[in-house]
């Protein structure tokens, strides 16, 4: 009696063995560009053999199948990738590697490192500048390789990259991060004291004659600037030490404030050095 009861419980074992193998999963994985690539739109979708969808994968991203075999379409700005064939096998997975196609980024984050999501226009960079694409700030999108005009509605008035090169295999990563303004302060000696209310001060943008502000004489000299390169220009009217003195390439970065003192101290000579 043991013996057909263990006979029994074995083919019972077999069968149960049988049918688990038989509903087992697979998967496909999409790879496109590796992290350059990872988690940018669209998806792609995944079409059983009959033509019915079975799903979508986004780039980085995978999906669950049944074994068997599927169709691939990744659609991207100006065509679409097609894979054919693509075989599930049971407890394994499938990668599918996309590598000829641009990957576009655009980010306009705030100061204190937020994303706020502006509008994005991707335009074709001739006449008429046809419509190519709509999507958010922070976000990456697939291309085609190709040229395109860039546009982030950035308060007030936006801003125009033109004629981005999307090369295949590669990411355009464009940034416009929020700009603070700079403060630089002049302070101008003359014999180890201040003569700030004997001295005019004049900013130039740096290797221009485009003046950016001036400061008459008065109790100090203290100007709030776009950041960037400056030259100060400093008129000596004590009629003592140098009459001018001129201080190149003067550096303001984001937020920052600069202190730049001028020593006028020597002899009084027409070209002020």
């Amino acid at each position: 009696m043991r013996r057909p009861l263990a006979i029994l419980v074995a083919l019972a074992l077999c069968l149960w063995w049988s049918i688990a193998a038989g509903v087992q999963r697979g998967r496909i994985k999409l790879d496109v560009l590796d992290e350059l690539g990872a988690g940018a739109k669209p998806a792609a979708e995944v079409f059983n053999p009959d033509g019915s969808k079975a799903g979508e994968v986004a780039p980085g991203g995978s999906i669950e199948l049944a074994p068997g075999s599927y169709k691939l379409v990744l659609p991207v700005i100006g065509g679409s990738i097609v894979r054919d064939g693509v075989q599930v096998e049971a407890g394994r997975t499938h990668t599918v590697l996309i590598a000829n196609v641009a990957v576009l980024s655009v980010s306009a984050r705030k100061a204190n490192g937020e994303e706020p999501g502006y509008g994005v226009t991707v335009t074709d960079p001739n006449p008429p500048h046809r419509k190519l694409a709509e999507f958010l700030s922070g976000e990456k999108l697939l291309f085609a390789p190709n040229q395109v005009d860039v546009k982030v509605d950035v308060p007030p008035q936006g801003y125009l990259w033109h004629a981005v090169t999307l090369q295949a295999g590669h990411r355009s990563s464009l940034e416009l991060n929020e700009q603070q303004p700079a403060e630089l302060i002049v302070r101008t000696r003359l014999g180890g004291g201040s003569i700030d209310p004997g001295t005019r001060v004049v900013v130039y943008r740096a290797g221009t004659q485009k003046q950016a502000a001036a400061s008459a004489p008065g109790s100090e000299h203290r100007f709030t600037l776009d950041p960037g390169d400056y030259d100060v220009y400093v008129e000596n009217h004590t009629g003592k030490g140098r009459p001018y003195a001129l201080t190149r390439s003067v550096r303001l970065a984001s937020g920052q404030t600069v202190e730049r003192e001028v020593a006028l101290d020597g002899e009084s000579r027409a070209n002020g050095k």
